[in-house]
Parts: structure tokens; sequence; C-alpha cells
């Protein structure tokens, strides 16, 4: 066996760090099998379609294709010869490629929304009925960019009030995300609460401080939500066993009032992130009787949430429901 043969069959063994690279590149519009031929020429060289699917255990049919599909992608390139030969762009402006491909993609997804728009407005509804309309609607939303997506339709098309709860554990996976951009852009009310005691997290800290209040209640239920203009929230499921994001949009009237009481009871009893200890004393003491019945008031909502949304799993299998329950029926609404 040679050398070349050797470090072959070793790059892609569980501890070498192009795993991790190879993870990686797949978020810039590659399959796990194409990154992987883009690596392997990228630290091997030049090499016959033939030794990239011998050495990678990768059918020699599913090579040609992937090879072809890199090509057209712009990262490797072919060497004329009998037998072909093929070999890697650099790895930095493989990247620039990658993410020049992907701009122009969206560019002409923008460019084409038009036209679609205008196509479906000309088909006429068929079998629409004006009750369902009505119905509270509720949405799933599973993955950081499907809840992306709707929380930026709901912070631009706000003309009231945008508020904001949660942890900063919670935001945490909003870094690197235009979530603070379109929260600084906005012209509604803005007001976010955070169960945060020391200087305000970094996807919060262009946003002007009066904007912002601690939650000084450590025993309170960490709810997760976002609620614009009194009319929608998006709601986020807590659960360590599923790695992607999971939230759920509605419009019920019910659902956001309690959770608009929630957030009021709680923001009148916060402080300002850049208040003084003496200023949170003072307001503590003034407000001291009153915050007790509001204590007893956020008991009342918290048991109303546990009552009315409850999320079940189903064991034995990768499905997962969410369960709406209220007094006089159960209905199963949301499926993953």
């Amino acid at each position: 066996m040679t050398a070349t043969e050797t470090i072959d069959e070793g790059m892609f063994q569980s501890d070498n760090p192009i795993i991790e690279l190879n993870r990686m590149l797949v978020n810039y519009d590659l399959t796990p099998n194409q990154s992987k031929v883009y690596l392997f020429l990228s630290k091997i060289g030049v090499k016959t379609a033939s030794e990239v699917s011998k050495a990678l255990k990768i059918p020699r049919t599913e090579t040609y294709h992937l090879l072809s599909t890199l090509q057209q992608k712009g990262i490797i390139f072919s060497i004329f010869g009998k037998p072909t030969k093929f070999n890697a762009v650099g790895i930095e402006e493989s990247l620039s490629i990658l993410v020049n491909n992907e701009k122009n993609r969206i560019t002409e997804l923008e460019v084409g929304k038009a036209s679609i728009i205008k196509l479906w407005n000309i088909i006429p509804k068929y079998g629409s009925n004006e009750n369902e309309a009505q119905d509270n609607k509720f949405q799933s939303l599973q993955g950081r960019n499907s809840i992306l997506v709707k929380l930026e339709q709901m912070i631009k098309e706000s003309k009231e009030n945008i508020l904001v709860l949660g942890t900063d554990e919670d935001f945490k996976k909003f870094y690197f995300t235009e979530f603070s951009e379109l929260l600084i852009k906005t012209k509604s009310d803005l007001k976010i609460l955070l169960d945060h005691s020391g200087d305000i997290p970094p996807i919060f800290e262009n946003i002007p401080p009066k904007k912002i209040k601690k939650i000084d209640d450590k025993n309170r239920e960490d709810f997760c939500f976002i609620i614009k203009d009194d009319s929608e929230v998006i709601f986020f499921i807590s659960n360590k066993q599923v790695k992607d994001m999971l939230a759920v949009w509605t419009d019920s009237k019910t659902f956001v009032t309690t959770l608009r009481s929630l957030f009021s009871l709680m923001w009148r009893k916060s402080h300002f992130v850049n208040e003084t200890g003496e200023e949170s004393i003072l307001g503590a003491e003034i407000t001291f009787e009153h915050r007790l019945r509001e204590i007893e008031q956020e008991k009342i909502i918290l048991n109303y949430l546990q009552e009315n949304f409850e999320r079940v799993e189903i064991l034995g299998g990768n499905k997962k429901w969410l369960n709406l329950t209220n007094k006089k029926k159960q209905q199963q609404v949301w499926k993953f």
C-alpha cells in the first residue's frame, strides 16, 4: 500500500478534523458526498474519477455525477487527458464562489417573486369557506431558518408593538442572524424582558437600554415568546432531545391575550437594565404590596398556560405532537 493510499483511507476517520469541515461545508449548499469529494481533491491533489471512487468508496456512477456537479458550481476543474483528471480550487476562492452562487440564487428568487404572485392572484379560489378564515390558526415551526422567516414577517408588518420575553440562553440561538437588526429597525414600540442579571447580552447591545428590562423573579416559568401587535405570537418550545429549534405561531386571541397579560405584569414589576441598585430597591419598596397581588395573578396565568398548552411525545417513533387542550375538547393540532 502506498503512502497516498494510506492517507486516502485515513482522511475521513472519526478522529480527523476534516470530518468537521465536511459537516460545515454542507451549509454552503453542498451535499455530504459533494463536500467529501471536494475536500479529498483539495488535500490529496489531482485524481481520476476512478481513483476518487475507490478512495472514498463511492459508486463510480455517483462519483461522475458528483464531479460534474462540483464543476458546475465552479469549485473543481478537470484536466484534459486520458483518462480525465480532476483537481480542486483553493478553499478561500471556493468559499467565495459558493457564497456568490447563493447570492445569485437569492437574487433570481427575488426577481421571480413578482411573477409568481401575479400568477397566483389570477387563479380563483376553489371551495373557500368564510367561516374557515375566521378560525384561529396554529402553525408549527421547526428549525432556526423557518422561525426567522416568520419572525421577520411579523416584525416588518408590525404597526403597534413588539414584545419579547426570554432568557439569554434562548436568544443565543439567534446570534449571527438578522434578528437583532430587525428589532433595531422596527418603528413599533419595542419592549424586551430578559432573565439576565449581568450586562446586556451581545445580541441586544445596540438596542436602547430603556427598551430592555431584567426579570427579578428567579422562580418564574422559563417561557420564551414574541408578540406582535397583540394579535400574533411565536411561542418557543424547549426540548433538549431535539437539536432543531421548535416553536408555534398562532393568532389565537385567547392565547395571545393570556401571554400579553403575563408580559404586562412582568414588565411592570421588572427594572430597566441600566437602573442602579438603589433605584431597583426604591421601586421594590414603593410597589411591594401591589407586586404581591401581581404574583398571584401570574400564577393564575401560568396555570392557564400549563392546562391549555401541553406537548406530548409519542414513544417508539420519530413523530412528535403538540396538543392544545381545553375543558370542552382535546384536539391534536400540530404535527412535526
